[in-house]
């Protein structure tokens, strides 16, 4: 009983990837989605939040298929980078 457990517990981790995929805080899809990017980056130090802030923004910019809410999120994310300029440290 016991080495066929041993052997489907073998195959489970052979076959099923039970790793945890690194989860990514940046988006552009929607207003509500670039204000938790937004949220998200305060977090981190300033010339991170400026690169990801930009790229969220260029991404949204220059997308083959823009939609109105990415649209949307370029509006957050300009306003952030705007505001983010003006205080230069």
């Amino acid at each position: 009983m016991a080495p066929l457990r041993f052997a489907s517990y073998l195959i489970g981790m052979l076959f099923n990837n039970t790793r945890k995929k690194k989860k990514s805080h940046l988006h552009y899809g929607s207003a509500k989605k670039a204000k938790q990017t937004l949220k998200y980056l305060k977090t981190r130090p300033r010339g991170e939040q400026i690169r990801g802030a930009q790229a969220m923004f260029f991404r949204a910019k220059y997308h083959a298929q823009q939609t109105k809410n990415m649209r949307e999120a370029m509006k957050v994310y300009k306003d952030f980078l705007q505001k983010i300029d003006k205080k230069k440290v």
